[in-house]
């Protein structure tokens, strides 16, 4: 069975108003995307849809935590995503997309499939740097043997003062311009 199934949502059939939908967003989600950055996790998917005559209102409740690898130590860590979006869902001739936030689809269609949304969503919401973040401290939870590891690497690759001399800086200190 495909797990995408379950985000393709049918909207023909339910009366104009409010209606709500709730996922589970695991590895089985994940796995489906060949490029993604997040491979497991455990995220609660809540999804509103207001039908109106014309178009449809989606908003994405995201929550929970995914794992990501440290970029400091490489360990695995949790990473707690809140996530708050919403998309507008217009009936037209063509599927278009007219900004990040409006999709246009043909006006025959029945179903709307929301997974590849839910995934650009998530992935949106991660930090730049995955770095191991316990008490608000940045790299706090981190592997201390392998952080101690790499600044052994850093310290041997750089030593104290040995990069003055080296500098390409250093050959423009004694330029001397002329007004």
């Amino acid at each position: 069975m495909n797990p995408l199934k379950q985000f393709n949502i049918g909207f023909v059939g339910l009366s104009t108003g409010k209606h709500t939908f709730s996922f589970e967003v695991e590895e089985t989600f994940f796995s489906c995307f060949e490029f993604s950055e997040v491979r497991k996790g455990e995220l609660q998917l809540e999804l509103l849809l207001d039908k109106q005559n014309s178009m449809l209102v989606l908003d994405f409740l995201i929550k929970g935590f995914v794992l990501l690898e440290c970029d400091r130590c490489l360990e695995a860590y949790r990473q707690p995503l809140d996530v708050e979006r919403r998309l507008y869902v217009k009936f037209g001739d063509a599927f278009a997309e007219q900004t990040d936030e409006i999709v246009v689809i043909p006006a025959g269609e029945s179903h709307f499939d929301v997974s590849q949304y839910v995934y650009e969503y998530i992935h949106l919401s991660l930090p730049m740097q995955h770095i191991h973040m316990d008490d608000n401290d940045p790299g706090k939870g981190c592997n201390p043997e392998v952080v101690e590891k790499v600044n052994m690497y850093l310290e041997k690759k750089n030593p104290a003062g040995a990069d003055a001399g080296n500098s390409p800086w250093q050959a423009l200190k004694g330029l001397k311009f002329n007004d």
